[in-house]
C-alpha cells in the first residue's frame, strides 16, 4: 500500500487510515458516474445485439454500486467501526466486482458490434480506467483491481479475433494497461509522501509546542528567580551604600580614605550592573508599564544638560545640547531612560571632540538624535552591538567602559514603545543614534521627574524631625537609624508592624514621617503598616515606602496606596531628598497645632490638602526612583 522504509509503525497506520479517509471522500461520486456511463453506453449500441451481452453484467454493476454507496455511508457515518484493512478490501473486492461487469459487457458486446461501435467502446472504458485511476490515487487497490478486471477481457479478445485492427488495438490496450497503473501508483506515492511530511511537520509542530511552553515555564521560574534574586541582592547593596556613607563621616587616615573611595566604586558599579541586569530582564517579561502622555521635550533636553554637561566636561568634550519647542507624545520616563543611554555611550566611546543632543522635525514626527565624533561602529557590527554584554573594544572587559547592556536596553524600550530607532556611523570618525517620536499638539504637565537634585535638596531641612523606620533586616535597620540621626532627625525603629504600632503608641502622636520597608515578619507588610499608621494619625503623613521587590504586583499595589517607592539600594543623597521632598509639605507638630490646616499654606484649602501634598510626595518618588 506504501512505502514503509524508515518509518514509524505508528506513522503508516496514520497515513493508511488518511488513505481510506480521501478514497472514501471521493469515490462515492466516481461510483454513481460509472453505472451511469456503462448504462448509457449499453443504451447507444444495444439495438440489434443480444440483450444477454449486458443485461447481466448491467444489472450486476447497479448491485454493486448500491453495495458501494452503502459501505460509503457506512464509514461517513462510524469510520471506526471497522479497521481500517477492513474497509479497504471491501472496497477492492467491490472495485473488481465493478471491473468485472464493465469487463464481460463490454467484451460480450464487442463481438456483436460492427467496427464502428467497437471503437467507441474501446474509447469509452480506455477513458473509464484513466479517470478511474486519476480519481483513486489515494488508495490504489480498488482501481487498480477495476482497470485490470475491465480492460483484461476486452484486451484478451482483441488479441485473439486474428486481423491487423484488432491486432493493433489489442497491443495498444496493453501498452496502455500498464502505463496506466503505473500513473496511478506514482500520484499515490506522491500522496503518501505528502501525507508523511504532513504528520512529520504536525509532530515537530507539537514538539516545538511542548518545547515553547518547557522554554516559558523555565523563563517564568527565571522570573520569580530574578524577582526574589533582586530583593536579596538589593537588601546587602542598600546595607553597603548605607555604611559606606556612615564610613566617610568618620575620621580616617589617608590610606583608609582612599581605600573606602575603592569600596563605594566597587558597590556602586555592582548597583548599576544589578539595576541594568533587572532593567533587561522586566523588558523581555514584559512587565514594564508604559504611560505615553504629550509633554514639552524641552523639559527632556534640560535634564539630559543638567546630567552629562559634567560628565563631559570632565572628560573634555564638548556637550552641546539643542533646544527644542516641539511637545512629543512618549513616556517621559522610558525616553529619558533611552536618551540617557544614548548620551553615556556617545560620551564613553569619543575620546575628543563634541557630542551633539539636537532634535529635527520630519512631518507628523521629531526626530531625536545623539551625535558625537568617536570612534565609529563597522557596518558589520550594527546589529550585535544591540546585543547583551557586546562591546566595542572591551575584550578585556574594563568596566570603566560600562558593561554592555546599554544599548540592549534602548533596543528594547523603542520596540516597546513603538519608536524607530536609526543608526549611522562611520569608523573613525563618528556615529548617530536617533529615536524617531510623534509629535503632539498640546502637553499635559510633566511629572516633575525632571527636576534636579539641588532643587529637590533645598525643599526642606530634616533637623528635630521624628522619623519611624520599619525595616525587618538589623543590618539597614541600624544603618538607616545612625544615617537618619546624622541629619538632625529623631529616630524610631521596629523590625514588624507590631513592633512599629507599639512604637508608635510611645511617641504620643509625635511622628514627623515614617520609611517602610515593603516585606515584613508577621502579619501585615509595609503598605498595611503604613495605612495603621496614617489611621491613627492623619491622611497625609509622610511615608516612604522602601522595597527591593521590583515585581509589577509590587508596584501595582504601592501604587494603588498612593505611596511613594523607592527602590533598593538607595544613594543615601536619593533618600535625603525624598524623605525632605515628603515632608515639605507637611510642617513640625509643634507649628501645625496637631491639625492638618496648617498644610493650607501650602495647598489651596482644605479640598487640595490632600492632592496637593501627594502630589509634590509623587514628585520627588518619581524623581527619586528613577
Amino acid at each position: 500500500m506504501m512505502n514503509s522504509g524508515f518509518i514509524s509503525a505508528e506513522e503508516r497506520d496514520a497515513v493508511e487510515a488518511e488513505q481510506i479517509k480521501a478514497f472514501f471522500r471521493e469515490t462515492n461520486d466516481q461510483n454513481l458516474a460509472g453505472a451511469l456511463v456503462l448504462s448509457l453506453l449499453v443504451y447507444v449500441v444495444h439495438e440489434g445485439i443480444p440483450a444477454w451481452t449486458w443485461q447481466p453484467a448491467l444489472f450486476a454493476l447497479y448491485a454493486v454500486t448500491l453495495v458501494r454507496a452503502w459501505q460509503v455511508k457506512r464509514y461517513r457515518s462510524a469510520p471506526y467501526s471497522r479497521s481500517t484493512a477492513q474497509w479497504g478490501r471491501s472496497q477492492a473486492v467491490t472495485g473488481a466486482l465493478a471491473g468485472v461487469c464493465w469487463g464481460f459487457a463490454n467484451t460480450a458486446m464487442l463481438t456483436h458490434l460492427p467496427t464502428e461501435s467497437q471503437l467507441l467502446i474501446l474509447t469509452v472504458i480506455t477513458v473509464s480506467a484513466s479517470v478511474n485511476a486519476a480519481e483513486g490515487f489515494a488508495y490504489v487497490p480498488p482501481s487498480r483491481a477495476y482497470i485490470l478486471a475491465s480492460l483484461v477481457p476486452p484486451t484478451a479478445w482483441l488479441l485473439t479475433v486474428g486481423d491487423r485492427l484488432h491486432t493493433i488495438l489489442g497491443a495498444m490496450l496493453l501498452i496502455f494497461l500498464p502505463i496506466t497503473l503505473w500513473q496511478a501508483v506514482k500520484r499515490n506515492r506522491i500522496f503518501i509522501e505528502a501525507q508523511q511530511l504532513r504528520f512529520r511537520n504536525e509532530a515537530l509542530a507539537g514538539e516545538l509546542t511542548v518545547q515553547r511552553d518547557v522554554a516559558e515555564q523555565a523563563y517564568r521560574s527565571k522570573a520569580r528567580f530574578l524577582a526574589a534574586a533582586s530583593h536579596d541582592l538589593r537588601q546587602p547593596m542598600q546595607a553597603l551604600a548605607i555604611f559606606h556613607e556612615l564610613l566617610a563621616r568618620e575620621t580616617q587616615t589617608a590610606r583608609g580614605a582612599e581605600l573606602l573611595t575603592s569600596a563605594r566604586q566597587s558597590a556602586e558599579a555592582m548597583a548599576t550592573l544589578l539595576g541594568a541586569l533587572l532593567d533587561v530582564s522586566k523588558l523581555d517579561a514584559n512587565v514594564v508599564s508604559v504611560d505615553c502622555r504629550a509633554f514639552p521635550l524641552q523639559t527632556l533636553l534640560d535634564e539630559m544638560a543638567r546630567e552629562f554637561t559634567p560628565i563631559a566636561a570632565q572628560k573634555g568634550i564638548a556637550l552641546r545640547v539643542r533646544p527644542c519647542t516641539a511637545v512629543v507624545r512618549s513616556d517621559p520616563a522610558l525616553l529619558g531612560q533611552v536618551l540617557r543611554n544614548l548620551l553615556s555611550n556617545a560620551i564613553r566611546y569619543t575620546p575628543e571632540g563634541r557630542v551633539l543632543l539636537a532634535c529635527r522635525r520630519r512631518g507628523g514626527m521629531l526626530r531625536i538624535g545623539v551625535f558625537d565624533t568617536g570612534i565609529g561602529i563597522a557596518v558589520d557590527q550594527h546589529t550585535a552591538i544591540f546585543g547583551e554584554f557586546y562591546q566595542i573594544g572591551n575584550e578585556a572587559r574594563d568596566r570603566r567602559q560600562g558593561i554592555g547592556l546599554g544599548l540592549a536596553i534602548v533596543e528594547r524600550v523603542t520596540r516597546l514603545l513603538g519608536h524607530a530607532l536609526n543608526l549611522r556611523s562611520v569608523p573613525g570618525r563618528g556615529s548617530c543614534f536617533s529615536v524617531t517620536v510623534p509629535v503632539a499638539q498640546m502637553a499635559l504637565p510633566l511629572e516633575p521627574g525632571t527636576m534636579d537634585m539641588e532643587s529637590v535638596l533645598a525643599t526642606a531641612g530634616l533637623d528635630g524631625r521624628r522619623v519611624l523606620v520599619v525595616e525587618d533586616e538589623a543590618a539597614i535597620r541600624a544603618g538607616l537609624q545612625t544615617l537618619l540621626q546624622d541629619w538632625g532627625c529623631e529616630v524610631s525603629t521596629a523590625g514588624s508592624m507590631a513592633e512599629a504600632m507599639a512604637v508608635d503608641a510611645a511617641l504620643h502622636d509625635t511622628l514627623d514621617a515614617v520609611v517602610c520597608d515593603v516585606g515584613l515578619p508577621g502579619p501585615g507588610n509595609g503598605i498595611d503598616t503604613i495605612a495603621a499608621l496614617r489611621t491613627r494619625h492623619d491622611a497625609d503623613l509622610p511615608a516612604l515606602l522602601v522595597t527591593g521587590d521590583t515585581s509589577q504586583a509590587a508596584l501595582r499595589a504601592a501604587h494603588e496606596a498612593g505611596l511613594v517607592v523607592l527602590h533598593k539600594p538607595i544613594k543615601p543623597a536619593r533618600l535625603r531628598a525624598a524623605l525632605s521632598n515628603a515632608i515639605a509639605a507637611r510642617p513640625r507638630w509643634d507649628e501645625r497645632g496637631g491639625e492638618a490646616r496648617a498644610c493650607s499654606q501650602s495647598c489651596d484649602g482644605g479640598a487640595g490638602i490632600k492632592s496637593g501634598c501627594d502630589a509634590r510626595r509623587g514628585d520627588a518618588a518619581r524623581f527619586i526612583s528613577r
